[in-house]
């Protein structure tokens, strides 16, 4: 995993929902459906599967975004994350806090999706004075609303349910690459759930 640059990003807020399988804000070129958790690389704890898959050929963005957001070009690795829950309680997200994880234990923040648009070479994110902001210019690969509608969003998952969603991360990918997730609680009782932490390759 090889970070292109240091700055610390806002935590990704976006409007709650689930992006589970057939959920409407899965939307593009064509139609995608992410799997289980447990069909990708995943660890369980407490009645509880995270799966993830790094999205780091041509192909699978395409698949995801459509062949324009070619968003491994411009140093943005999409993770897919599914989270599911097997409890009878609720899982509170709120306070989900995703890195990726280097061989050397580097932790690398996830990019708020609505920054994803900025981080091209013509679309670099102004500085939080100039106003009125500016927006990313036309043509800009990065700016597919995929790639935004399809970020992970959930901030809860109902009892035996599964939510699912991409993490951006300004990395490429490497062998040995982590999943760290924590932050996961009990809705009813606000009690933590074990972190995760697990290699992406299978």
């Amino acid at each position: 995993m090889i970070p292109r640059t240091c700055f610390v990003i806002s935590s990704i807020a976006l409007a709650a929902g689930a992006l589970a399988t057939g959920a409407p804000g899965w939307t593009g070129d064509k139609e995608f459906r992410p799997g289980t958790a447990n069909e990708y690389a995943h660890q369980s704890a407490d009645r509880v599967i995270v799966g993830a898959k790094q999205f780091n050929t041509e192909d699978l963005t395409a698949e995801a975004f459509g062949k324009k957001a070619d968003l491994l070009r411009y140093g943005v690795l999409p993770v897919l994350v599914v989270i599911q829950n097997n409890r009878d309680k609720a899982l509170d997200l709120r306070e989900l806090e995703v890195n990726l994880v280097g061989v050397d234990g580097r932790h690398v923040n996830a990019v708020d999706p609505q920054d994803i648009p900025f981080l091209w070479k013509h679309g670099r994110k102004p500085p939080a004075v100039t106003l009125p902001v500016p927006l990313p210019k036309k043509g800009n690969p990065l700016n597919a609303p995929q790639i935004v509608t399809r970020a992970f969003a959930a901030k809860l998952v109902p009892p035996n349910d599964s939510v699912s969603g991409f993490f951006y991360f300004e990395a490429q990918s490497e062998p040995g690459d982590k999943l760290y997730l924590n932050g996961l609680r009990d809705a009813r009782s606000g009690q933590d759930i074990l972190y995760f932490e697990f290699a992406l390759e299978r």
